[in-house]
């Protein structure tokens, strides 16, 4: 009777105003119940009362850390601060995590960037609009440091960024290099290459993509920009 009284005074003060609602008296008969039903199931079945206090100690000790990790992982991939990244952090990534963190250095550039990258995107890893309402694709190559992208990567994004996805020009970033038919084809079809010194300079020296690759980018000159305008220009 004692159990069935306390756990219809929790509800009816939860339904009423929460847990801050229940009053101490209420708090201590629920306890004093909760703790007679256990020592009644620990003396009745020991073994299994054990297995089960075991198992609530494991997962509370690992809930704690699985999100400890899964905090980490976000803050090395879209931190909220200003964004540095190492070449040896960015060779550690994974293609998603190193087209995520590309996505994190766009916007600390201040560009409004998406990331789009998928199964059947066309070319696309990160869909950006800059300060002069530009549409840009960038496509993200993680390789290692002595591969090289291939003029055949350059010749597949021309042939979707303007058409497909409307884009001024396109950018490709790679942790590796360039061969030099890509080098010499991607100019030509509006294409800018950041091979890994670029990169070097991008994310973990500071310097702005557009200053090193010498693209003008005209701000607004209204000032402030609507909260929604670059969701409806990416839409």
């Amino acid at each position: 009777m004692d159990v069935l009284r306390g756990s219809r005074l929790m509800r009816r003060s939860r339904s009423q105003g929460g847990w801050a609602a229940i009053p101490w008296w209420a708090w201590g008969l629920g306890s004093t119940a909760g703790l007679v039903g256990l020592w009644q199931v620990v003396q009745e079945w020991p073994v299994w009362a054990g297995f089960g206090l075991a198992s609530a100690a494991v997962g509370l000790a690992l809930k704690p850390g699985g999100s400890a990790v899964r905090a980490r992982i976000g803050r090395s991939v879209l931190p909220a601060g200003p964004v540095r990244y190492s070449l040896a952090h960015l060779d550690s990534l994974d293609p998603t995590a190193f087209e995520l963190a590309i996505c994190s250095l766009l916007r600390r550039d201040g560009l409004a960037a998406q990331h789009v990258g998928r199964a059947g995107d066309k070319g696309a890893d990160v869909l950006v609009v800059d300060g002069s309402r530009r549409r840009v694709v960038v496509q993200c190559k993680r390789l290692r440091p002595d591969r090289r992208v291939g003029d055949q990567d350059v010749q597949r994004v021309n042939g979707t960024y303007r058409h497909d996805h409307g884009a001024a020009f396109a950018v490709i970033v790679t942790t590796g290099g360039f061969t030099t038919a890509a080098r010499a084809s991607g100019p030509r079809y509006g294409i800018r290459l950041v091979d890994r010194d670029a990169l070097e300079r991008w994310a973990a020296l500071g310097e702005p993509l557009y200053r090193i690759l010498r693209i003008p980018d005209a701000r607004v000159r209204s000032g402030k920009r609507s909260p929604g305008w670059a969701r409806k220009s990416l839409g």
